[in-house]
């Protein structure tokens, strides 16, 4: 969250970002590995959410597709 801070500053995506960590960081651990994540929101936060997501489900190989690349 430092990163994010030193690029946003205080801001309300920051807030934004502070809120939705834990609760991916929760919906990581109670997904089974069969199981889908999906993930709607602004496109102003696509980009930092994919961040937090790549940090939390890239670290075991388990593949993301589609939605979050830019339209």
């Amino acid at each position: 969250m430092l990163a994010f801070r030193t690029l946003l500053g205080t801001s309300d995506m920051l807030a934004y970002l502070a809120m939705m960590a834990p609760r991916l960081v929760e919906l990581h651990r109670v997904l089974k590995p069969t199981g889908s994540l999906y993930l709607h929101c602004d496109p102003a936060a696509s980009h930092y959410l994919k961040l937090l997501l790549d940090s939390d489900f890239r670290a075991c190989d388990v593949p993301l597709r589609g939605g979050l690349e830019a339209e």
